[in-house]
């Protein structure tokens, strides 16, 4: 492109001079040869060269070989000319001229052929117009300067008279041409492209309508100056073409789209306009029915435009209005429409007496949905969920998304108190259908819900829907898969967890954390073989915060990164200080999903095994079954990294996960710690707790990993458990969680288990 610009200024350069110069009086038409074949030769070549870069796209391909043919045209028409000039007889209309006529169509044809994107039926309307108003506007300009004059002054000449209409007529096809460039959405690749022939065909019209109303008024010679306006539209058409950039089959096929619209009703324009000022030629330059016909014509479309934009404006005004009150993926309502029908219910409720009823819904680990099937799995689902939601609402109810995976059921003139209850009974029913994912394949998942209702006759919606908010979490907590009714004391509750997870974020400065240690029993000997560091938080006004209050709170808070880091490092810490008193003990440590999940535990073991210098052999990290579905393959690659340092990796709660037997094998494990409550219910009488327990252990066997039963409490478990040849064990049987100096007291006693429970081993 840059050679086809240095091309093109040094032929105009030239140009310039040997017009000042004027070096061969009395044939200044020379001038125009000498430079106009090859800027017009120049136009050819690179437009064919833009048809081979855009050969992927037979449509644009098809747009340059059209340009370069009308470049032809018009340069056959100036060597037509040249050889009349030659000879001295230069007959009009002649064969130059038709060559010259050819130029208009080809480029309108041309302009036509470029792709353009896919258009609603109002931005077609709007197009039509705006093209109309600029190829009659445009016109009228044309008519007045040259096409009225023209068709006065043409004489009796039937032909000649059409001729010298034509090039006017012309210049009005070549102004919808300009228009569609300037109007239209062309292809990225050729959007530079089109805007430099635009600048052309813009120089092009310019140098006809003078060249037309210097014909008319004065007398026009070959190598005037009005013939360099000509030479800068062809420079512009080779620049044009040299900048249209290549396109490959991909990106062709993401153009997509049609081609521009016809522009039959533009050549039928300027066909009416040249047949109307021919039919008043005789009026006078301007003819009055002409100015008449114009006039009414821009004002209807005008009209017509002003009626599309404010229709157009006003469809987008609604869409808009739409969008900001109704969540994209479900077209539910979204949180604020959701918060002003609320407040309406409400405010109805007080006139009329009635009540309403908030049942605020939330998908139980519907993060794992996406995690083991995808975003696209967890759309669909989500979708899925509002229709079916929908499908329990009554015709006056509203159904509506507030976020994430949580809807909200407004339901308005509860008549009776068990009203909400059983919608959300129907609520939890549905949801908990399975649900056929194209993203899932096969595989049908489950999901249930947890809800939480409240009931209201006034206030704001704001605490309503607060109140609904705090029922969810009680019937979470209650287990998940079920809802709960708002009660005063729950407020209380939802209070007292704000100000804990709120002290949760200074107890690790305060060190106010501590480290309990329950230990590992090998069942066959009885020997302490390793030890579980277990956390407690030592709050200084409720008193020893037990685990499970608080670690939920710290995962939802995200506090759990550097509390289990702070872990990781005062146990090893510990453990290493343990064996080198000459105690061969693993030290085992529960890893947060949190921490996997932010790619921070495999450098807070490294730092931690370097602070420590206890070996990796040694330390062995508890991952949940359920954590490890989160998502799977993420999970196998982080711990695969871990292994790499040498430490050992253990599923805790082995069993309770529900699909983690078919993902089991894939996963770097060294141990299954058996759930406490298969353990428990291991003596059931009708047998069905041993053959579960017995099936876990063997499969452990089977995968030659350790196993270790949790929570053994009494004589009978342990019995069972080693009767099906389970590895270790771990339980109040043989100890509760201890501190530090009673742990190195158990230690120093020979690594047994507590001397109450030794005579369990002598049986």
């Amino acid at each position: 492109m840059r050679a086809t610009i240095v091309a093109m200024a040094a032929m105009l350069v030239l140009y310039a001079v040997w017009q000042l110069l004027d070096p061969l009086p009395g044939q200044r038409w020379l001038y125009g040869d000498v430079f106009f074949y090859p800027v017009a030769a120049m136009g050819s070549w690179t437009a064919w060269g833009a048809a081979r870069r855009t050969r992927a796209d037979a449509r644009i391909g098809r747009a340059w070989l059209l340009l370069g043919a009308a470049s032809v045209s018009y340069l056959c028409g100036d060597v037509a000319q040249t050889i009349y000039e030659l000879h001295g007889d230069k007959p009009y209309p002649s064969a130059g001229d038709v060559f010259y006529l050819a130029f208009y169509p080809l480029v309108l044809l041309a302009m036509v052929s470029f792709p353009s994107p896919r258009r609603t039926a109002g931005e077609r309307a709007r197009l039509f117009v705006d093209l109309a108003v600029v190829a009659i506007g445009g016109s009228t300009v044309v008519v007045y300067v040259v096409l009225g004059p023209t068709a006065v002054a043409g004489g009796e000449n039937f032909v000649q008279t059409v001729f010298s209409i034509a090039y006017p007529s012309g210049d009005m096809v070549l102004l919808v041409a300009l228009a569609m460039v300037l109007l239209g959405r062309a292809p990225a690749s050729s959007r530079t492209a089109l805007l430099v022939f635009a600048a052309g065909l813009a120089f092009f019209v310019l140098a006809d309508l003078i060249y037309g109303y210097q014909t008319l008024h004065a007398n026009y010679e070959s190598g005037d100056p009005v013939g360099s306006l000509w030479m800068v539209a062809l420079a512009l058409f080779a620049i044009a073409a040299a900048a249209q950039l290549p396109i490959d089959k991909r990106e062709a096929s993401a153009v997509g789209g049609r081609q521009q619209p016809s522009v039959l009703p533009y050549f039928a324009v300027a066909i009416a306009f040249a047949l109307l000022v021919y039919s008043e030629r005789k009026d006078n330059v301007f003819p009055a029915l002409t100015l008449h016909v114009i006039a009414v014509l821009l004002a209807v479309l005008v009209s017509v435009r002003q009626y599309l934009a404010q229709k157009e404006l006003l469809r987008a005004q609604g869409e808009l209005t739409h969008q900001s009150l109704h969540d994209a993926l479900t077209g539910l309502p979204n949180r604020t429409l959701v918060f002003d029908r609320a407040a309406h219910l409400l405010a109805r409720a007080r006139r009329t007496r009635d009540r309403i009823a908030v049942l605020y819904v939330d998908l139980d680990r519907f993060k794992e949905i996406n995690d083991t099937f995808g975003h696209p799995a967890g759309d669909e689902m989500l979708a899925v969920v509002a229709r079916r939601l929908a499908s329990v609402a009554r015709p006056g109810d509203t159904v509506g998304r507030i976020g994430g995976d949580e809807f909200v059921l407004l339901l308005e003139e509860v008549t009776t108190d068990a009203g909400p209850e059983l919608v959300a009974e129907r609520v939890l029913e549905v949801l908990a259908q399975p649900i056929d994912l194209r993203a899932a394949g096969e595989r049908q998942p489950v999901i249930t819900a947890s809800v939480g209702i409240a009931v209201g006759d006034g206030g704001a919606a704001e605490d309503l829907l607060r109140d609904a908010d705090v029922a969810l979490y009680a019937a979470k907590c209650a287990g998940r898969g079920r809802y709960a009714v708002f009660e005063s004391e729950m407020q209380t509750v939802a209070r007292e967890r704000l100000e804990l997870g709120l002290d949760l974020r200074d107890a690790l400065t305060r060190d106010e954390f501590q480290l309990v240690y329950q230990p590992i029993v090998e069942l066959d000997s009885g020997d302490v073989t390793g030890i579980e560091a277990l956390i407690r938080w030592r709050h200084p006004k409720k008193g020893t915060v037990a685990p499970d209050a608080f670690i939920p709170l710290a995962e939802e808070t995200g506090m759990i990164l550097p509390i289990g880091g702070w872990v990781l490092r005062a146990a090893c810490v510990q453990a290493a200080r343990w064996r080198r008193q000459d105690h061969d003990i693993d030290l085992f440590v529960n890893v947060s999903v949190v921490q996997l999940e932010q790619d921070v535990l495999l450098s807070q073991v490294r730092e931690a095994l370097k602070l420590s210098g206890l070996a990796p052999g040694a330390l062995m990290l508890e991952i949940t079954e359920t954590g490890l579905m989160r998502d799977a393959e993420a999970v196998a690659a982080r711990l695969c990294d871990l292994k790499e340092l040498g430490v050992r990796i253990a599923i805790d709660d082995f069993g309770t996960g529900y699909s983690s037997l078919a993902y089991l094998a894939q996963f770097p494990v060294d141990a299954l710690k058996i759930d406490r409550s298969f353990v428990s219910g291991i003596a059931a009488a009708d047998g069905s707790g041993e053959a579960l327990v017995h099936t876990l252990i063997q499969l452990g066997k089977a995968l030659g990993l350790h196993t270790l039963g949790e929570g053994i409490e009494d004589e009978d478990q342990l019995v069972q458990l080693r009767r099906e040849r389970c590895d270790s064990g771990q339980g109040f049987l043989f100890s509760k969680p201890l501190a530090v100096p009673d742990v190195e007291l158990l230690l120093e006693r020979g690594e047994r288990a507590l001397p109450s429970e030794l005579a369990i081993f002598a049986r």
